[in-house]
């Protein structure tokens, strides 16, 4: 099997669900990282999103981490969303608007 351009580890523990999200978080990979994310979302159980120093990223996947902030506010579960990125992306970022949506 070919090795994805992007990545996510999933931990489900006890009280908490973990996404480790890295690679290109882009427009042409996303339709199958929703698929992913769809498959393992537990609204019983917190959500923990860590963005793990991506290649690349966009405004599709900062619309799903929307999403998961408006599923789980509405469940009334926790979620938490901390990255590490890089100086471009970074600037990128923040110039978008979207700096407080990954921190």
């Amino acid at each position: 099997m070919d090795k994805l351009p992007y990545d996510i580890r999933i931990v489900d523990e006890e009280k908490k669900v973990s996404f480790r999200f890295s690679g290109q978080l882009i427009i042409n990979y996303i339709e199958k990282i929703v698929e992913e994310v769809t498959r393992k979302v537990n609204l019983k159980k917190d959500l923990e999103v860590v963005v793990d120093n991506p290649e690349v990223i966009d405004v599709t996947f900062i619309q799903l981490i929307l999403a998961l902030k408006y599923t789980y506010n509405k469940q009334d579960q926790k979620m938490t969303i901390s990255s590490s990125l890089s100086e471009e992306l970074k600037i990128l970022i923040v110039n978008s608007g979207f700096y407080n949506v990954l921190n």
